[in-house]
């Protein structure tokens, strides 16, 4: 098969403000090119909560190049050719956005959404997300970084394939029940699930990992109050409140004087500018000011605390 296989990450809630894009390039199977460029957004706006999912800030893209340069080096890439993106009418949405903001005419090409595909092929699946369809598979990857998500989504075409043994992206197409979508100067047609499923795969879901928390201490968050700010890589809100709840901690919805603990999926805090921060970061970070000892961690160290 060849195709090239995309992801954008966007700075805000615009479909024109790509700060990233992963490009990861198959040709007969097999990846044969990986591309990663990051963009500095014409706004140069950031959003706390993509800050949060991407961990992108504006300090990091504010002397690379705009997307228009950026796409003459990626160009070539598209012109005629097969593209893939998992949920792809976000990603072709920033791709149409950002030409329309630059004025640039974009190539015709056919695409796919592999986030439907996969939604259909595999029935077991507990949703169709990214990180869980490769979960599914096998991979383990960085999520919310472009190439690493671009890669992924390249993963999940190719084991679809190989399930079929079918190398025609048409037959694949009507065999699950995606329309393929094209996009092209007169016009736009979405990749949609319009069809009827025809072939269901027999893949069997794995076993559930062994549980990350099963050596913790059943007192790990003994007398902690737990707020978390931003979107969770390895687990629902949900699933982590109930987490800090069955190991002997409380929770809450925000952060007061009784907060001990913030967790976000942001690494490296201390680089934020207070813009870059949610509402809930500063807040902590006000109090701690006060004298207030929070303690901060992102999701990797709450995933090994230990008391």
């Amino acid at each position: 098969m060849n195709y090239i296989a995309i992801d954008f990450e966007t700075a805000n809630e615009k479909r024109n403000s790509p700060c990233s894009i992963g490009i990861v390039v198959v040709k007969n199977g097999h990846v044969i090119e990986k591309i990663h460029h990051l963009i500095r957004p014409k706004e140069m706006r950031f959003m706390p909560i993509n800050i949060g999912i991407h961990g992108i800030r504006p300090a990091m893209v504010e002397n690379e190049p705009e997307f228009d340069k950026v796409w003459e080096k990626i160009k070539h890439h598209f012109n005629e050719n097969l593209v893939i993106a998992h949920n792809a009418s976000f990603d072709i949405s920033v791709l149409r956005k950002s030409a329309e903001l630059y004025e640039i005419e974009l190539p015709s090409f056919e695409y796919i959404c592999t986030m439907k595909l996969a939604r259909n092929f595999y029935k077991g699946l507990e949703n169709a997300k990214l990180n869980t369809v490769n979960d599914f598979l096998g991979y383990e990857f960085k999520h919310h970084d472009a190439l690493y998500d671009a890669l992924a989504c390249s993963n999940v075409l190719l084991n679809i394939s190989e399930e079929l043994k079918c190398k025609d992206i048409s037959e694949i197409s009507r065999l699950i029940g995606v329309t393929i979508g094209t996009v092209a100067s007169n016009g736009y047609k979405p990749s949609s699930t319009k069809g009827r499923v025809l072939k269901i795969s027999n893949r069997i879901n794995n076993p559930k990992k062994e549980n990350k928390f099963e050596t913790l201490e059943y007192d790990a968050f003994k007398n902690e109050v737990v707020v978390f700010t931003g979107k969770l890589n390895s687990m629902s809100r949900d699933e982590a409140m109930r987490l800090v709840r069955r190991l002997g901690g409380s929770t809450g919805s925000s952060v007061t004087r009784n907060t001990t603990i913030l967790v976000t999926n942001v690494k490296d805090i201390k680089d934020l500018r207070r813009e870059e921060m949610s509402n809930k970061l500063k807040k902590a970070t006000d109090l701690n000011t006060k004298g207030q000892n929070i303690k901060f961690l992102n999701e990797e160290d709450f995933l090994k605390i230990r008391k």
